[in-house]
């Protein structure tokens, strides 16, 4: 019964402590028969062709042997062999990630000369599916065609798979894109914090994680049931990148699109066909290059990428389809500029015209060394700088430059991976991960956001987006991975930890230098000129945070600024400001403790008609 208890709490331990591992390998099984009787002792050869690696295994007791940790893709050439016994060779064998190859078979006795047995063949089901999942291989990728070169034009051709066009986001069976997994080389590329629309670093600045030219293979997960491939809800995308071999290859590549190839036909609800732009370019170039270092031990892979596109504002100031009115605007802009003149302030804002952009840099490293035949290291390096301009107006709004922000990404990805082979039953697999993601958006000098609707028939922004004032989000994921696998007769147990470790530091102020809101221009004017206005009341409230690191005694800390003010816009045109702390404010009031700087000190003072400091 103890020992029963023992075998249960065992299996559990393998299913648990690997609860949120992943796979970045493949690998070969079998049993090895001899005239119906098992052969124990025979020495399995797997030769990865391309770059001359070795793995070796030895039978068991029961005549089974595995391979694990070894290269995706192919082709390998696999041999059994026995002393006395012929020996059987399986030619041009690719593996397919996470997936284990059946290649059990018999051996005759080497009583006389035989023909070479050649074996080929595809995989069944049975023999190498770890549950619902499907793989995609290089061959596959650069037959599939793709508008947005991005690992979601590919994994669409998955049935359980919806993606959106615009962001990218990809649903399994209609879950939210943030349950889904999304692991490149084992190191996890999901947006923990869960900003971005498609789920993926750099999402917000329009980048795609990763260079379609380098991916090797795509693994598909919807419900698998090998215990390292766990930790999501919804479905895993698991990229494994290209790597050297013992011959020079490479590639060069540019991709291009402009307005003449855009269609013509896409019907506006009104009934109308939009109008494409008058002007519009796209493009991505690349190239790729690996190679051996040493032949047979050490190699490299690199990559580049760049992708640009942009296109025109065609709702600028006085456009024919804006419906904002350019007069009102142009009269509005110009009272703004005489208040802020009259406070000391030279506001130089003017409407936007710019184009809209979005790019993107992409590179990357990667080394492969064979230790020996019994010890595998990689180690890759990449890096996304991407960057897109948004705030732009449209039809109905009309937008001045500094209410333009540009979104700035930057994504350091490190990986390290080592596989052992520790002996002939037992084989680990440790990796070591780190991710770091600097997100931001820029604005322009300080200037508060005003709003002001009806305007004509559209609305003017002028000053900064209320939301950018103060916009910044770092984020560090270190990712520690190790399984160690133990082949027990016709069992394979799995005993592994999964440790993630985040740290997050954002930034968010809105209306960092305040926001005023107006119904209309003719309120707007009102209220300029010192006049009785319409018999409305608008009231708009501010609490604001402002967060600032500084060093004391030499260690950093954190001095916060709480500002609360409510603005009354009253029949007389006037506006009074009071003094009125928002309830958060008065409860920390009420707890003193809560506004400690890090020093211990404390401190609260009224400064000026409706601010607090």
């Amino acid at each position: 019964m103890q020992k029963r208890l023992f075998t249960l709490v065992v299996m559990l331990t393998a299913i648990f402590a690997s609860a949120l591992a992943q796979v970045t390998t493949s690998g070969i099984s079998g049993k090895v028969l001899s005239a119906g009787d098992d052969v124990i002792g025979a020495t399995v050869t797997a030769t990865h062709k391309p770059s001359g690696t070795v793995y070796r295994a030895v039978t068991n007791i029961d005549g089974r042997f595995s391979i694990q940790g070894m290269r995706v893709g192919g082709p390998y050439t696999v041999e059994v062999s026995y002393i006395g016994m012929e020996t059987k060779k399986f030619e041009n064998v690719s593996l397919t990630l996470g997936e284990t190859e059946d290649l059990s078979c018999s051996l005759s006795n080497n009583s006389k000369e035989l023909e070479e047995v050649v074996v080929t063949g595809q995989a069944g089901v049975d023999a190498t599916k770890t549950g619902a999942a499907q793989s995609i291989n290089a061959r596959r990728i650069s037959e599939i065609p793709t508008v947005s070169h991005s690992i979601a034009d590919i994994a669409r051709m998955n049935p359980q798979i919806t993606t959106n066009g615009q962001s990218g986001a990809m649903s399994f069976a209609g879950t939210n894109n943030r349950y889904n997994a999304f692991q490149i080389d084992g190191a996890m590329n999901n947006d923990m914090f869960g900003l971005t629309a498609n789920g993926s670093n750099g999402g917000q600045a329009g980048a795609q994680p990763v260079s379609m030219e380098t991916v090797e293979q795509i693994q598909i997960n919807v419900a698998p049931f090998d215990v390292r491939q766990s930790g999501f809800t919804g479905g895993a995308i698991n990229a494994i990148t290209k790597s050297g071999t013992n011959e020079f290859h490479g590639s060069a590549y540019l991709y291009g699109n402009n307005e003449k190839l855009v269609g013509r036909h896409y019907k506006l609800p009104g009934g109308k066909y939009a109008d494409p732009y008058s002007d519009e370019s796209e493009s991505m170039f690349g190239f790729t290059l690996g190679g051996p270092i040493l032949k047979n031990k050490l190699f490299f892979f690199a990559n580049f990428e760049r992708s640009y596109k942009s296109y025109p504002n065609e709702y600028g100031l006085g456009t024919p389809d804006s419906k904002v009115d350019a007069d009102k605007a142009t009269s509005i802009l110009n009272a703004i500029k005489d208040l802020a003149q009259r406070q000391g302030i030279n506001y130089n804002g003017q409407y936007d015209s710019s184009d809209s952009d979005t790019w993107s840099n992409k590179a990357g490293f990667k080394i492969d060394w064979n230790i020996n035949d019994f010890n595998k290291f990689m180690v890759r390096w990449s890096y996304v700088n991407a960057s897109t301009l948004n705030g732009r107006g449209g039809i109905s709004t009309l937008n001045t430059i500094d209410h333009l922000y540009r979104f700035k990404s930057n994504t350091n990805t490190v990986t390290a991976e080592l596989q052992s082979r520790l002996s002939p039953v037992l084989s680990n697999e440790a990796r070591l991960s780190y991710v770091g993601v600097r997100d931001k958006r820029t604005s322009g000098a300080a200037f508060p956001s005003i709003t002001i609707k009806n305007v004509g028939n559209g609305t003017v922004n002028i000053g900064n987006e209320y939301s950018s004032m103060a916009n910044g989000l770092d984020q560090d994921v270190w990712t520690l991975e190790d399984n160690l696998t133990w082949y027990k007769g016709n069992h394979t147990l799995t005993f592994g930890t999964h440790n993630e470790l985040y740290s997050f530091d954002n930034l968010f102020i809105q209306n960092l230098y305040g926001s005023y809101n107006f119904l209309s221009a003719d309120d707007f004017f009102t209220y300029y000129n010192g006049g009785p206005s319409q018999p409305h009341r608008h009231a708009h409230q501010h609490l604001q945070l402002r967060t600032r690191q500084r060093r004391r005694h030499g260690r950093p800390a954190m001095e916060l600024r709480l500002l609360g003010r409510t603005d009354r816009l009253l029949r007389t045109g006037q506006v009074e400001r009071q003094p009125q702390l928002p309830a958060d404010l008065r409860h920390a009031l009420r707890h003193p403790a809560l506004l400690r700087h890090a020093d211990g000190e404390r401190s609260l003072q009224r400064v000026g008609s409706g601010q607090w400091l």
